[in-house]
């Protein structure tokens, strides 16, 4: 018995304890799982780019990343495989201001939506017959397109867990107000719906929750990051806790404070959880100080090399116990894909033929995303989407392209203001109706109430390049001074009915050709001078346009130009007016507008305009070229603003112009423009040719581009007048 026992010591001694000890050494030798978590922040979210730089330097290997927000953007890419200079590119690439506010690049805007955009203070969304709020005030398309895009190196993958370096981020349940973890399914939706910042995006849909900003409930998710296995944490924190009063002096700091309120608990938990805490000190930034973002990323490098010693040696240890080959970060979007089938969820009255047409996208064909996003650009410019969002189904062949569509509301009710020195006060009041009657048709009314009352309305089927076709209707009243040499000489009172049919084709968003036919009729009561046109006269008139539209910015613009040439023949109805007042007669026109830049804050803009009445004929007065004054309210195509006259001080029926302007921004949102505009104005093509008299004016406005619009000061001189002249413009053209 003894012997047995003897040998059963020995073959636990010699045989079982070998392994015993291997066991314990391999779990108290082991390489501990490290974490990163990225909390979130808005724009205070870059300076995760500048820690990551320090980080990467050190050495460090990540085994699970986290982030909330701005934290889970930059937390993906660094997961995928993102540099942090490559991110910081990125970063930089943007225009920021664009981006947040949703605005869509005016080039993808049909050219019949860029005369009618720019001109509302607010809008509201009509559902049923029923005006409505929105969900949020952007739906964040841009943001999406630009997620998606980056994030697309991950279309194959559907568990974060399988990513590169796995990863979660957090998203709070829109209905019950819980924490969501998200970790799974597409990449870029997930991260999209853990920033959408509540009432400023609209919220995102994910497995039937709808969910917004992780933010307002878990801003620091170290504990999830923690409940992976994580053995220590690392944690930038870019929150900047609670605001003074003095400070809440914004939405975006009142909304932020709101928030802070129900996760400064979990932020408390979260840092006692963290093990390398690293907080950059961005007390003088907010969550949308997105333009900052140089400052930012460097404020986020600096906080962390004060932990360079400490992180460098938990770098080295870790490498001590099992070495790894450093990370290769050269991540970059995916070129192309070969597209099987085409997939559309949620239309109901946009027809799939526009839907194809918009985005250009068929089956068994190579996509390049450069090609996707232009599309998706050009249909969301198109005003019949809220947003337009797609993601990938990997299959043998390739992939299948899944569009989830979300339409724009049946109508938009719009509000604008706007006063200057000739119109004095308008309220404008839009209602803009979409797939009214015949899918693909747009109605635009509009009612301007104030001193000079305006209706009118537009029925419009665009159909592209192929034949589209419309009507327009309007009324107004309108109220104008006549100047000579600076003094009103007379007060017209002007009524007229205007309607229109027209076909019309367009190109590229940005040419139109239009043809049609017009009735026109009118009464011009004179309050000082001979009764003419005191009874309405009727007048037919034919004619063709061609536009081009390529400014940039509808407002201080810094790039492309605008053209427009017209001929029109106009036909008096009537025989109550002699030939010597008016004939029929063939008038062409010619506008061009250019923007020449300079540098980021200089902008020279030349123009010329031109136009004659073929053979002295006499068109009726509001189709003589109007020379004067600084509106740009078109209540007649011949009006033709001129640096330092007043307006209606000079008409003809032959113009030449050329006008010259510099623009320089001074600061965000503040210009300086010097004019000059000279040219002539005569009643006869013989006195254009032989006694013009040269016209010359110039002046100097300072604006505001204000969020109700552009807000002018122009001080004005020129060579008819004495003295200098003012003019006051507030608010948007409509």
């Amino acid at each position: 018995m003894r012997r047995s026992f003897f040998i059963a010591i020995l073959f636990i001694t010699g045989f079982l304890m070998p392994l015993f000890l291997k066991a314990q050494s391999k779990k108290y030798n082991a390489r501990p799982q490290l974490g990163l978590v990225l909390s979130g922040g808005g724009a205070k979210g870059f300076a995760h780019i500048g820690a990551l730089k320090v980080l990467h330097e050190a050495g460090l290997q990540f085994d699970y990343i986290g982030g909330t927000s701005m934290g889970s953007i930059i937390g993906s890419l660094y997961a995928l495989g993102y540099h942090p200079d490559s991110i910081a590119k990125i970063v930089r690439s943007q225009d920021w201001t664009t981006l947040m506010n949703d605005k869509i690049p005016r080039n993808y805007i049909p050219i019949e939506e860029k005369q009618n955009s720019d001109r509302f203070i607010v809008t509201f969304p009509i559902v049923e017959r029923k005006v409505q709020v929105k969900q949020g005030l952007h739906s964040g398309q841009m943001v999406d397109i630009l997620l998606a895009e980056y994030l697309s190196p991950a279309y194959k993958i559907n568990s974060f867990d399988k990513l590169p370096v796995p990863f979660l981020c957090i998203g709070t349940d829109l209905e019950f107000g819980s924490n969501v973890v998200l970790k799974k399914g597409v990449l870029h939706n997930a991260v999209k719906a853990s920033m959408s910042i509540p009432s400023y995006f609209n919220p995102v849909k994910i497995d039937g929750q709808l969910l917004v900003d992780g933010g307002v409930i878990n801003n620091f998710p170290v504990e999830e990051v923690k409940k992976e296995g994580m053995d220590l944490i690392i944690g930038v924190d870019v929150q900047t806790g609670l605001h003074s009063a003095e400070n809440l002096t914004s939405i975006f700091t009142i909304l932020d404070q709101i928030t802070s309120f129900y996760r400064m608990s979990n932020n408390e938990k979260a840092v006692r959880l963290t093990d390398i805490y690293i907080k950059p000190d961005l007390k003088n930034y907010d969550m949308m100080s997105f333009n900052n973002y140089e400052d930012i990323m460097r404020l986020g490098e600096i906080s962390a090399r004060l932990h360079l010693p400490r992180i460098k040696r938990l770098a080295d240890s870790i490498q001590l116990i099992n070495p790894r080959e450093p990370r290769v970060l050269n991540a970059q979007p995916v070129d192309s894909v070969f597209v099987t089938f085409i997939q559309y969820n949620g239309l109901k009255r946009v027809s799939k033929d526009f839907v194809d047409g918009a985005l250009n996208v068929y089956p068994r064909r190579w996509l390049y995303l450069s090609e996707l996003n232009e599309s998706l650009k050009r249909a969301y410019g198109s005003g019949f989407f809220e947003s337009i969002n797609y993601y990938f189904i990997p299959v043998e062949e390739g992939v299948g392209i899944v569009f989830t569509i979300q339409e724009a509301s049946s109508g938009i009710f719009g509000a604008g203001i706007h006063y200057d020195s000739d119109f004095k006060v308008g309220l404008l009041l839009n209602a803009t109706f979409k797939n009214l009657g015949i899918k693909g048709s747009k109605l635009f009314v509009d009612l301007n109430l104030g001193e000079n009352l305006r209706l009118q309305g537009l029925y419009l089927v665009d159909r592209g390049s192929k034949t589209g076709y419309g009507v327009q209707a309007s009324v107004f009243n309108l109220s104008l001074n006549q100047y000579e040499k600076g003094r009103i000489i007379d007060v017209h009172v002007i009524n007229q009915n205007k309607a229109d049919i027209f076909s019309q084709w367009t190109f590229q968003n940005t040419m139109r050709l239009r043809a049609g036919m017009s009735f026109e009729n009118i009464q011009i009561k004179s309050s000082f001078g001979e009764q003419v046109f005191n009874k309405y006269n009727p007048f037919l008139i034919a004619s063709m346009n061609w536009s081009i539209d390529t400014y940039n910015k509808t407002h201080f613009s810094t790039q492309g130009s605008k053209l427009d040439f017209t001929v029109k023949y106009v036909m008096p109805l009537t025989n109550r007016l002699s030939e010597d007042l008016v004939t029929s007669a063939l008038i062409f026109s010619f506008k061009h507008q250019n923007n020449v830049p300079i540098n980021s804050r200089n902008t020279f803009k030349p123009g010329v305009v031109a136009g004659f009445t073929i053979q002295d004929q006499l068109p009726p007065p509001q189709h003589w070229f109007i020379v004067g004054g600084q509106s740009h309210i078109n209540y007649f195509d011949a009006i033709i603003p001129f640096t330092g006259l007043r307006f209606i001080e000079n008409a003809g029926l032959y113009t030449l112009i050329g006008n010259f302007a510099w623009q320089y921004s001074i600061a965000s949102n503040f210009y300086v423009t010097a004019k000059w505009d000279m040219g002539f104005v005569t009643d006869s093509f013989e006195d254009m040719l032989n006694r013009p008299r040269l016209l010359s004016g110039f002046g100097i406005t300072l604006s505001y581009n204000s969020f109700i619009g552009p807000v002018e000061l122009s001080l004005m001189g020129s060579n008819v007048n004495k003295g200098m002249s003012n003019f006051i413009n507030i608010g948007y053209w409509f």
